[in-house]
């Protein structure tokens, strides 16, 4: 009986030991993306904000996934785009909209050897006035985990009242086959400066 109880201990303790040494580890399949995420906020960004901006704000965040060959298994990037608005105060302590520019993020998960992303800041004010007001380079990933670019800031006080992002994302897959896909922000967001 003794013998039982110090074996069911140790298994007890193993058991124990084992679980603490997994917890937080690649046994939670979301772990591998967080830390993508974490690897991709800590990159200095393609573009600075406005030195006068008190602070920023994204609107309209899209995120799609894309499996190589629609197959997981194959392979997974996930691309993310947003506006991002910047906030300055003009002088009598209120903030108001300064700029805004379009942000293009791609995340390698798993199985992609490069990624090039590229982002366009759209417009419009009525149906049938969509234009570019804005437009990035080309970013590699290289062996980077991700690569990020944002478009020139553009000035709100003169930009149409309905914006969007464009993103163009280029991936490199382990087998050398090259995709290339493109998604913009369904709905858009406001600009929300005055004049609009």
């Amino acid at each position: 009986m003794r013998r039982r109880l110090t074996v069911s201990a140790t298994l007890l303790a193993l058991t124990l030991l084992l679980a603490i040494a997994n917890t937080g580890s690649a046994a939670d399949p979301s772990a591998g993306r967080e830390a993508a995420a974490r690897r991709a906020a800590q990159q200095p960004s393609a573009a600075a904000a406005a030195p006068n901006d008190l602070f920023t704000i994204n609107d309209g965040f899209v995120t799609n996934t894309y499996f190589h060959f629609g197959n997981p298994a194959h392979g997974i990037l996930t691309a993310e785009t947003w506006g991002e608005g910047g906030w300055t105060d003009p002088g009598d302590g209120t903030v108001v909209p300064n700029n805004s520019q379009g942000v293009v993020r791609a995340l390698k998960q798993s199985k992609v050897l490069r990624v090039a992303v590229r982002v366009e800041l759209w417009g419009m004010d009525d149906p049938g006035t969509e234009r570019v007001l804005a437009s990035s380079s080309t970013v590699n990933s290289g062996t980077a985990a991700s690569a990020q670019v944002r478009t020139p800031e553009v000035d709100v006080r003169t930009a149409p009242c309905l914006l969007w992002t464009r993103a163009f994302v280029t991936i490199r897959w382990t087998d050398n086959r090259l995709s290339s896909v493109s998604f913009e922000m369904p709905v858009g967001y406001f600009n929300l400066d005055a004049h609009c």
